[in-house]
């Protein structure tokens, strides 16, 4: 796969950025991608342009999710706040998922990432590994 250039990468990000004003007026309509110019050229399919969308929610879950573990604050209320925040990519992405099997993949991924969060399997581990490495103990 050839490396992307930062003209590619600026298409791709404006493309994306269409796509997300489009939702704020309705999320099934931004959901046209054949509409927008370059859009399928620049992704190689409408899944990928999904996938796109839902990495740019999961990288901002993923940061509300280690902020909620650190100050002890409930993962559902970060992952409810982050909607509200960014209603037009939310209703994009539940909109999406009945008719992409890439994207409810992704989502299932999202998924196991809140339960890892809610079990402390994420974060018990990184205290483990701290705790033990300060104390001079082994972490495995």
């Amino acid at each position: 796969m050839a490396e992307m250039s930062w003209n590619d990468f600026r298409a791709r990000r404006a493309v994306l950025e269409e796509v997300l004003a489009r939702a704020y007026v309705d999320p099934a309509l931004a959901l046209r991608f054949d509409e927008l110019p370059g859009a399928i050229q620049l992704f190689g399919s409408a899944d990928n342009i999904l996938l796109a969308l839902q990495h740019r929610w999961s990288n901002h879950l993923a940061a509300r999710l280690d902020q909620a573990v650190e100050y002890g604050t409930p993962v559902n209320a970060a992952w409810r706040e982050l909607a509200t925040e960014q209603p037009a990519l939310r209703a994009l992405l539940d909109a999406a998922a009945a008719s992409s099997l890439p994207l409810r993949g992704s989502q299932r991924d999202e998924q196991q990432m809140i339960e890892a969060h809610t079990t402390g399997r994420v974060s018990g581990h990184r205290t483990y590994r701290r705790t033990a490495v300060l104390s001079g103990g082994s972490s495995r």
